[in-house]
C-alpha cells in the first residue's frame, strides 16, 4: 500500500485555513450558572490559524513526504546496518543520514505546541501508516518532550516508550538494561526511528538548550541522533532556545525553521478577539468595541493564550459574583487580581519589541501632509478600496486604531 496515499489530502489556501480553524458550538439558552461556568471551558478549544501555523503545516507535511521517500532505499539500509554495528559493540563507519531538521520557536503562549498538534490532526488524524512489503507500521509524527533533567538517555527511553504506546511494540523493555550504554541506546533508537517514524518532534527544547554542561552534551547527542536516524527532527521551544542553537554552527544548519510571532494590533488580532466575544456566557451580552480592543491587546501583549485566559477568567468572575456583564473595568480588575505577576514581563516585552511611533492627531491633516506629503497618496494607491489596506500603510508611521464597524 502506498504510504503517501494514506495521508490526508495536502490542503492549501483558504481550504487549509477553513479546515484548520476550530470553533466549538456556542451553547445558547444556558440559565444555570454552573452550566455556564462549565461552558467556559469550550473557549479554550478555539483555534484560529495564524500565518505561522500555515508554515508549520506545510513544513510538517513536506517533511513527512521527504522521510517516506527514503524508506527502503539503499542509503537507509546502509545506515541501519551501520547503527546495528554500534549495537553489537563494533565500530561504525560513520554514515550520515537525514539532515532535514527544523525548529519552531516563539514566546510562551503563542501556540507552538497547539499549532503542531492541530497540523498533525489535519495531516494524518492520528493514523499509523502501514507498509505491506516488508510489513511495518510507521508513525507520521512522533511527539516527545525534552526531559527536564538534561539526561539524553532518559530522552531516548521516552522516544521508545512513545513508539511502543502507538504501535504496540516492546522496544522500551527490551532495551531497559543496566549494561546498555548511551551509544548503544542511541543506535537502537535511531534504527527504531528509521523503521517506524517519519518525523520526530522534540517539544520544550528550551529545557536543554542552555549553556549548562548537560545542555551542551544533550545538544551534541541530538546532533548525532539527527545524523543517524535518517528522518526529519523538529525542535519546538521558546525563543530562549534560539541563542544556543545559533551559537552552535552544526546545529544551526540542522535547525532552520519557523518563528511564531505575537499578534500585532491589526486584522488578525481583531478577528481573534471579536471571535472570543461571540462566546459570552454572562446573562448580559456586550458589544466588542475599540476601547476594549485596545485594553485587551495591551494587557495580553498580543499573546493568544493570555488573551483567552483573561477573557475566560473575567467571565468566570462575572458569573460567580452575579455581575453578569463584561466591562472594561471588570477586565482591568481581573487582570490586576489574577495576572499582576505578568505586568513586569509584559512591560519589558513591550519596550523591547514594539516600534516607537509618532502619535499625530489625524484631525490636523495639514500638519500630517506637510510632514509626509506622499503618505496619503501611498495609502490611497495601496488601499484597493478596502479600509484595512489603508490601515496597513498608515500603522507603520502613525498610531492607527483598528476598529471593525
Amino acid at each position: 500500500m502506498d504510504l503517501k496515499g494514506q495521508l490526508n489530502k495536502f490542503l492549501v489556501g483558504q481550504e487549509l485555513i477553513d479546515a484548520m480553524a476550530v470553533f466549538p458550538s456556542y451553547q445558547k439558552d444556558l440559565s444555570d450558572p454552573s452550566e455556564r461556568l462549565q461552558a467556559l471551558l469550550d473557549i479554550y478549544k478555539i483555534y484560529i490559524p495564524s500565518p505561522g501555523a500555515i508554515d508549520i503545516y506545510n513544513r510538517l507535511y513536506l517533511a513527512i513526504l521527504g522521510s517516506l521517500e527514503k524508506k527502503d532505499t539503499k542509503p537507509e539500509i546502509i545506515l541501519l546496518n551501520d547503527n546495528f554495528r554500534v549495537i553489537k559493540g563494533l565500530k561504525r563507519y560513520g554514515v550520515i543520514g537525514g539532515l532535514e531538521s527544523f525548529k519552531i520557536t516563539g514566546c510562551a503562549g503563542v501556540g507552538k505546541s497547539s499549532s503542531v498538534q492541530r497540523c498533525i490532526d489535519l495531516i494524518c488524524g492520528g493514523k499509523v501508516l502501514v507498509q505491506d512489503d516488508p510489513h511495518r507500521e510507521i508513525i507520521p509524527v512522533l511527539v516527545v518532550e525534552a526531559v527536564a533533567d538534561g539526561s539524553f538517555k532518559s530522552l531516548l527511553y521516552s522516544i521508545l516508550q512513545q513508539v511502543d504506546s502507538q504501535i504496540g511494540t516492546n522496544f522500551f523493555l527490551l532495551n531497559k538494561r543496566v549494561t546498555t550504554t548511551v551509544d548503544m541506546l542511541l543506535a537502537t533508537v535511531a534504527n527504531v526511528l528509521i523503521n517506524h517514524v517519519a518525523v520526530l518532534i522534540i517539544d520544550e527544547i528550551e529545557r536543554v538548550a542552555n549553556e549548562s554542561y548537560k545542555g551542551a552534551v544533550l545538544i551534541n547527542y541530538l546532533t548525532q541522533l539527527v545524523n543517524q536516524s535518517n528522518i526529519a527532527i523538529g525542535f519546538v521551544g521558546n525563543e530562549s532556545a534560539n541563542q544556543y542553537f545559533e551559537a552552535k554552527e552544526y546545529m544551526s544548519r540542522r535547525a532552520i525553521g519557523i518563528s511564531l510571532k505575537k499578534m500585532e494590533y491589526g486584522e488578525y488580532y481583531y478577528h481573534f478577539a471579536s471571535t472570543l466575544f461571540g462566546y459570552q456566557y454572562t446573562n448580559k451580552k456586550v458589544q466588542f468595541n475599540a476601547e476594549i480592543a485596545r485594553y485587551l491587546f495591551k494587557a495580553s501583549n498580543g499573546i493568544p493564550a493570555l488573551l483567552v485566559g483573561l477573557f475566560v477568567e473575567t467571565q468566570r468572575y462575572a458569573i460567580s459574583t452575579g455581575i453578569e456583564e463584561l466591562s472594561l473595568g471588570l477586565f482591568e480588575k481581573v487582570f490586576q487580581e489574577n495576572f499582576s505577576n505578568m505586568i513586569p514581563f509584559l512591560e519589558s516585552q513591550e519596550a523591547k519589541h514594539q516600534p516607537i511611533k509618532e502619535t499625530i492627531d489625524l484631525g490636523s491633516e495639514n500638519r500630517l501632509v506637510n510632514k509626509m506629503p506622499s503618505l496619503f497618496q501611498k495609502a490611497s494607491q495601496n488601499a484597493t478600496g478596502e479600509p484595512t489596506g489603508m490601515i496597513m500603510v498608515l500603522k507603520d508611521v502613525i498610531s492607527v486604531e483598528y476598529v471593525k464597524l
